[in-house]
């Protein structure tokens, strides 16, 4: 959403309302801001060793990998899950670490997010298909969550209706907690934002009463991280 549509769309509400579109209100400046004294001094690896752990106690696997080590990691997650069909995010990202031409290769039926095809039709391949495959903004070490940036070709389904799910995630875009994930989004505010963003802490889980832990009900059942281990931070 741009800012003129924001602008739309709220003096839309203050018109229903039948009241002036209100402006000029500005966020507190919060003189204390607590827990950011726990991730002072934390270098990136001691975050990522953080991020892993979290995720791993969510019965999360993490693969850290090289981008000359993708492929093997991607094998591994494959032979693992049994998964012989796919659908991914249409994202410059994963067609830089050639996705497209790994799947082809290895004779695994693929589906891109294409908008461009019927809706109906690209929400029936990707609830039909084994594995969905993401490319993660970025990664909270405090919770072991991932966030994703959908919209267009980045559809919020494939990370939803296939029982695995594989986000891929720059080791260098984890960050401590939700409060820089809450900065880093408002910095991208201006270019605007995308009509979903998703948090994901591992595979769906589910409890009853008696506290009976079910995974896969509302969600994937497995989840995978391939933590790509990149030379520079593109996000500084």
């Amino acid at each position: 959403m741009t800012i003129k549509q924001r602008e739309e769309f709220l003096a839309r509400i203050a018109n229903r309302l039948g009241r002036p579109r209100r402006s000029g209100v500005m966020p507190p400046d919060w003189m204390v801001k607590p827990y950011v004294h726990l991730h002072a001094g934390l270098n990136q690896e001691t975050l990522i060793k953080q991020f892993i752990e979290n995720l791993r106690a969510l019965h999360t696997e993490v693969l850290r990998a090289s981008r000359g080590e993708l492929g093997k990691a991607l094998e591994r997650i494959v032979e693992d899950s049994a998964a012989r069909s796919v659908v991914y995010w249409n994202d410059e990202r994963l067609q830089k670490i050639g996705l497209d031409d790994w799947l082809t290769q290895r004779g695994i039926a693929h589906q891109v997010w294409d908008v461009l095809l019927d809706e109906q039709e690209l929400r029936h391949r990707a609830a039909g298909v084994d594995m969905g495959i993401a490319y993660a903004e970025l990664g909270l070490s405090e919770t072991g969550t991932v966030m994703l940036w959908n919209g267009g070709g980045r559809g919020r389904l494939v990370s939803l209706l296939p029982p695995v799910f594989v986000a891929v995630l720059s080791e260098n875009t984890i960050i401590p907690r939700l409060t820089e994930a809450m900065a880093y989004v408002r910095g991208k505010m201006s270019e605007g934002l995308p009509a979903c963003i998703n948090f994901i802490t591992g595979p769906s889980r589910t409890g009853d009463i008696e506290a009976d832990l079910a995974f896969g009900v509302h969600g994937p059942g497995k989840v995978y991280v391939i933590l790509l281990q990149e030379q520079e931070n593109i996000y500084e």
